[in-house]
């Protein structure tokens, strides 16, 4: 899986992208955010906050360390 994470162009995930990436819902990730267990998002307008996927994909990678 590392391979696939790797070869994909790095972007901004909206939360429904991100949800569907690691198979959670909108209340685990925000929960898990506020707790510094995901991470952050970033806020680019009042209105617009997205993730970067390199960090959402770092923190799959660690994920799977951890259960291997």
């Amino acid at each position: 899986m590392s391979n696939q994470l790797a070869d994909q162009p790095r972007s901004m995930l909206r939360i429904e992208q991100v949800m569907e990436r690691i198979q959670r819902g909108r209340s685990w990730i925000w929960e898990a955010v506020r707790r510094g267990e995901f991470p952050a998002p970033r806020r680019l307008s009042p209105r617009c906050t997205r993730w970067d996927s390199a960090s959402v994909d770092q923190w799959i990678e660690q994920q799977l360390k951890e259960v291997l």
